[in-house]
């Protein structure tokens, strides 16, 4: 078949591409990549596409559904300072931390001085099946607390507004799975993606009009986390620092990180850049080869360890010793001259 003419058009907010032939018959497709194709004669119309895709949104959600349960990349993450995990869109940070009575195992929030960060305390992190279930166990009550606030606004769109909606915190399930008393339970990492995309995806199992390109939400659940990890918890640096680039935007020591890395700080204030609102690029800083605060840890003497009774300050030649980062925070400013954390006085 020879196509004549395409083109393209918004249909409730979802980009349709119509290609028109010498065929008699009007014709509706959703390729591999997730787009939306309706063929049809060279008459064919904007309205009759319209038409065409409206009568057929659920059987198009069904298989966008499928092709993205069936094929997702199924990224591995590391388990190490400075991977990133992401919440709503947003990626946070991972810091491994020393373990604080009644303190949660993992946090996702936004740091005053890095920005948004993920805390995964050392006791989780030194196991993968320990990792993945706190991870997960962790995007599950995102989800969960995300449903609370804005679930029972989008039901009610509904002719059952009291839909109930519930997480799964198992490794393995559908996106969303409807049951047979109407209630639909959500996936766990569905809090990966951003607040919009995973309104969408609501919309789409609830049969209600779009809010979001659907060809870009697609995109987005191939390439969620899953729970694939390894463990890569090497606490010391190398013997030669200045040999290693940065490990987000690969600048080479003595050059400026990229304008988005998020392991670079503010040369102005010294916390995490990418949420520093400075404008243009004046306030970016060189990679030293090293991560930010290493070398004043060192130097000031910022250790500390695991003990019998939790975290505790040791030496630095102690057994398991790791940089204290947030003593480090706590006690020391930003020199703006020496582009430096100093300890006061």
């Amino acid at each position: 078949m020879t196509y004549l003419k395409e083109r393209t058009i918004n249909i409730n907010g979802v980009s349709v591409t119509i290609r028109t032939s010498n065929r008699t018959t009007l014709e509706l497709d959703v390729a591999s990549t997730g787009n939306i194709i309706v063929r049809g004669p060279d008459t064919t119309t904007d309205d009759e596409a319209h038409d065409l895709v409206n009568r057929r949104r659920r059987w198009i959600y069904r298989q966008l559904t499928h092709l993205c349960e069936t094929a997702p990349d199924n990224p591995t993450k590391a388990i190490k300072n400075g991977e990133t995990f992401p919440f709503f869109g947003r990626p946070h940070t991972l810091r491994i931390t020393r373990q604080e009575p009644g303190a949660s195992a993992a946090t996702a929030y936004t740091h005053p001085d890095l920005g948004p960060t993920l805390d995964l305390r050392h006791h989780a992190a030194t196991n993968e099946d320990d990792a993945r279930r706190t991870l997960i166990n962790l995007y599950a009550n995102e989800t969960r607390s995300w449903l609370k606030n804005h679930g029972h606004r989008i039901t009610q769109l509904t002719t059952k507004p009291d839909t109930e909606l519930k997480v799964s915190w198992r490794a393995r399930t559908r996106w969303i799975t409807r049951h047979k008393d109407g209630s639909l339970t959500l996936h766990w990492a569905l809090s990966q993606l951003p607040a919009i995309h995973l309104r969408e995806l609501l919309h789409r199992a609830l049969d209600i009009h779009s809010v979001a390109d659907g060809h870009e939400l697609d995109q987005h659940l191939q390439a969620l986390w899953l729970g694939r990890l390894h463990l890569d918890l090497e606490p010391e640096p190398p013997t030669n620092p200045q040999g290693d680039t940065c490990p987000k935007c690969h600048a080479h020591p003595g050059h400026l990180h990229t304008d988005r890395c998020t392991i670079a700080r503010c040369a102005l204030t010294g916390h995490q850049r990418s949420g520093c609102n400075h404008l243009g690029t004046g306030c970016l800083t060189l990679w030293s080869g090293r991560w930010p605060g290493d070398e004043e840890c060192e130097e000031y003497g910022f250790y500390y360890r695991n003990g019998s009774n939790g975290t505790e300050p040791c030496n630095a030649d102690d057994e398991d010793a790791a940089y204290d980062l947030n003593r480090l925070y706590r006690e020391c400013t930003w020199d703006i001259c020496l582009q430096r954390m100093v300890l006061p006085g």
